[in-house]
C-alpha cells in the first residue's frame, strides 16, 4: 500500500473519526442520572398540575442521558393533549427511546 494514500486519504478519515467519537462523548451534551430524573419529575408535576392527574414517570434512569433526547421526551408532554396524558400507562414515545442504543 502507498504511503501517500495513507497520509492523503486514511489521515483526514482517522481524524474525522477521532473528532466524532469526542463530540459524543462530551459532557455538556449529557444530563446526569439525577438531574435527568429531577427534570423528568418536574416536567411530570407540571403536565399533571394542568391536567389534574397523579402521573408518575414510566422509568427511572440510572446513567446519564443526552440533553436532546430528554428535551423530545419533555416537548412530547408539554404538548399532548389531558384526554390522552390521562389515559392510564400512556408515555409519549420519545420518552420510551431515551437511552436506548442500537449500537
Amino acid at each position: 500500500m502507498n504511503f501517500n494514500f495513507l497520509r492523503v486519504v486514511g489521515l483526514p478519515i482517522l481524524c474525522f473519526g477521532l473528532s466524532f467519537q469526542c463530540i459524543q462523548n462530551r459532557d455538556d451534551l449529557f444530563y446526569s442520572a439525577f438531574e435527568a430524573n429531577q427534570k423528568t419529575f418536574e416536567t411530570y408535576a407540571m403536565k399533571n398540575s394542568a391536567c389534574g392527574k397523579e402521573k408518575l414517570p414510566g422509568r427511572l434512569f440510572i446513567s446519564r442521558v443526552k440533553i436532546d433526547d430528554l428535551k423530545l421526551c419533555f416537548r412530547a408532554i408539554e404538548l399532548i393533549d389531558c384526554i390522552t396524558w390521562n389515559t392510564e400507562g400512556y408515555i409519549p414515545d420519545t420518552c420510551k427511546v431515551i437511552g436506548t442504543s442500537f449500537r
